[in-house]
C-alpha cells in the first residue's frame, strides 16, 4: 500500500518505470491467452511513446483512445502521457456521434482505436485530426498501426523533469499528473492484489494504482460476457471487494 506522502515524484507515467525497475518479471497483466510482465509494458510504453512523440511532438495535444481491456489500452494510454500529451480514454462502445463530440468538446488532434471502433466511426472523424492511429491490423492502406509506430526507437524520458501540475489525462474532468497519482494511492492496493476487470472499457486510476503497488490484473474481454458487465473487482486473501 502506498501513502500519499510516498507518491513518487514527476509525472505520471514515472509508474509503468518504476513498476518495470521494481518487479521487472512479474506479472502486470494477463488475459486467458497470454501474460505482460512490468518490464514488457514499460519497454512496449517506450517505443509507441517514441513514434507518437515524432508524429505529434509532446505539447500537450489531446489524445482519444479507445480499447478493449488487454495489453493495447495501458499501452497507449502511458505512452501518450510518456510522449508529452494528454490522454482522453474513451468507452469503445460509445456511438459514432457521441464520440464525435466527445472529439470536439476535447479539441483532440489525435485518436487511437482498434479496428472495429475505427470502421464505425470513421464517417465522423473530423479533417482536424493530426493521427488516426489503430491498435490492430490496418482497415485500409495508408492508416498506421501502433506496432508500425513502435518501431523507430524508445522515449526514455525522466518523469522527474516534467512538470506535476501539467495536465495528464481527461478523466470526467481535466487531471494532472499529480492528481492521477494521488487517485492511484487512493484506490489502496497492496502487491500481493489481483484485479479481475470484466468491465467494457478501462479504468485508468485502476491501471495506475497496479503500477503504483506492483499488482497483477486480470483482463475478461467484455463480449464474453454481454448480458452483464460487473465494475473492477479486487481479489484479496480476506475476499473480494469493488474497487
Amino acid at each position: 500500500m502506498t501513502s500519499f506522502a510516498d507518491l513518487p515524484v514527476g509525472s505520471a507515467d514515472v509508474l509503468p518505470s518504476l513498476a518495470a525497475a521494481t518487479w521487472p518479471d512479474r506479472a502486470a497483466l494477463r488475459t486467458t491467452s497470454s501474460t505482460v510482465t512490468f518490464g514488457e509494458l514499460d519497454r512496449a510504453v517506450s517505443r509507441l511513446a517514441f513514434g507518437l512523440r515524432q508524429r505529434l511532438g509532446g505539447d500537450g495535444l489531446t489524445v482519444a483512445v479507445a480499447a478493449l481491456p488487454g495489453m493495447h489500452f495501458p499501452t497507449a494510454f502511458f505512452a501518450i502521457v510518456r510522449s508529452g500529451n494528454v490522454a482522453a480514454p474513451v468507452d469503445p462502445d460509445t456511438p459514432a456521434d457521441a464520440f464525435a463530440d466527445f472529439l470536439a468538446v476535447t479539441k483532440a488532434r489525435a485518436v487511437v482505436l482498434g479496428r472495429a471502433m475505427y470502421e464505425r466511426v470513421r464517417p465522423v472523424l473530423p479533417d482536424t485530426l493530426e493521427l488516426v492511429l489503430l491498435l490492430d491490423a490496418p482497415a485500409e492502406p495508408g492508416v498506421l498501426t501502433c506496432a508500425e509506430l513502435s518501431t523507430g526507437g524508445a522515449l526514455l524520458v525522466e518523469p522527474r523533469d516534467r512538470d506535476e501540475r501539467e495536465p495528464a489525462a481527461i478523466l470526467s474532468g481535466l487531471l494532472t499528473h499529480q492528481e492521477l497519482k494521488v487517485r492511484a494511492a487512493a484506490v489502496n492496493l497492496t502487491a500481493d492484489a489481483v484485479i479481475l476487470t470484466t468491465t467494457p472499457s478501462y479504468d485508468p486510476v485502476t491501471l495506475s494504482a497496479a503500477l503504483l503497488t506492483g499488482a497483477t490484473q486480470i483482463l475478461s474481454r467484455h463480449d464474453d460476457h454481454p448480458a452483464y458487465h460487473p465494475p473492477t473487482h479486487v481479489l484479496t486473501e480476506s475476499g473480494l471487494k469493488a474497487a
